[in-house]
């Protein structure tokens, strides 16, 4: 069952952002936010965005600006979908079941092909679940791991805790871990790290962070007859890998074999000081001062592209 809310948000005339609520098979709600040009028609299929665990949709817009806006005013409908767990989504989560929420918000929003931006291990997650969807034409994936280990005693003892942002948000050690784990050496505007943590994070809840924890543990998590890692060598849809070398939570090196082990479709482009202003974190990658002009237009170009 699908409802759509009757509030259009318009955040400037050539913009509007609608809110539509997908109810899952098991009533859990999912959250869906369309961003558009009025009057802009494309035949290019529309983009979907989903953001990591514990992150909102504010990870692709936030204060006006970010992904989803930048995409959408260059003509392409852009979908940002908070599954279960994320954002304004309902509970009941388990990472196998949000990655099946995909497939429910593709069938109740009709669409037949679509462009797929996925986020870190939510990312990971989504994709190994949909290896098989033929309706995703292509992939951008963001410090999205196709291996799996605990990136450091401090991610440890933050999942172990039931990865609750809002603790980190109380105290400047709070904030200082964050940053640490989430925001390492990025360019923000003027206290967007901080804010974002404030109102762009939701709790992982201790069911979510023990069984994040349990799949960096063992280096891969089981689906069914398969994993992880075995579902997502076998996605054959062209796909784009960005990684930023500073990223706490997420080790670039364990995404980074995937373009080893599927080469044919995986294109690997890595963030260093070296080549550009900073080496970008997990959250900078999205809503540094520097993504707009060093990240969005990779991602642009690559869903440009013709198809193999």
């Amino acid at each position: 069952m699908t409802a759509l809310l009757v509030l259009a948000l318009a955040a400037s005339p050539e913009l509007t952002v609608a809110h539509r609520r997908v109810t899952a098979p098991d009533g859990v709600a999912l959250a869906v936010y369309r961003y558009a040009r009025p009057g802009v028609s494309t035949t290019l299929p529309p983009v979907m965005l989903v953001p990591e665990l514990g992150f909102s949709r504010a990870a692709f817009d936030f204060e006006g600006r970010g992904l989803a806006r930048w995409l959408a005013a260059s003509g392409r409908t852009v979908f940002v979908v908070e599954l279960r767990g994320q954002g304004k989504a309902g509970p009941g989560f388990s990472l196998e079941a949000m990655g099946r929420d995909l497939r429910v918000v593709l069938d109740r929003l009709q669409l037949s092909q679509v462009d797929l931006v996925v986020h870190g291990w939510a990312g990971s997650a989504v994709l190994a679940l949909n290896a098989d969807e033929a309706r995703v034409r292509r992939v951008i994936a963001l410090a999205t791991p196709l291996l799996a280990e605990i990136p450091s005693a401090l991610a440890e003892a933050f999942l172990v805790e039931g990865g609750r942002f809002t603790t980190l948000a109380g105290s400047p050690a709070g904030a200082r871990t964050f940053e640490l784990l989430f925001s390492m050496g990025g360019e923000f505007p003027t206290g967007t790290d901080r804010a974002f943590l404030s109102t762009g994070t939701r709790d992982l809840t201790r069911p979510v962070a023990a069984e994040l924890l349990a799949w960096m543990r063992q280096g891969d998590l089981p689906l069914g007859d398969e994993s992880v890692v075995s579902r997502l060598v076998r996605l054959r849809r062209p796909t784009l890998l960005l990684l930023g070398l500073a990223d706490g939570f997420a080790n670039p090196e364990l995404a980074a074999v995937w373009r080893e082990r599927a080469p044919d479709v995986v294109r690997l482009r890595t963030f260093s000081r070296m080549e550009t202003r900073e080496d970008f974190s997990h959250l900078s990658m999205l809503l540094g001062r520097h993504a707009p002009t060093q990240v969005f237009p990779l991602i642009a170009e690559f869903l440009s592209e013709d198809l193999p």
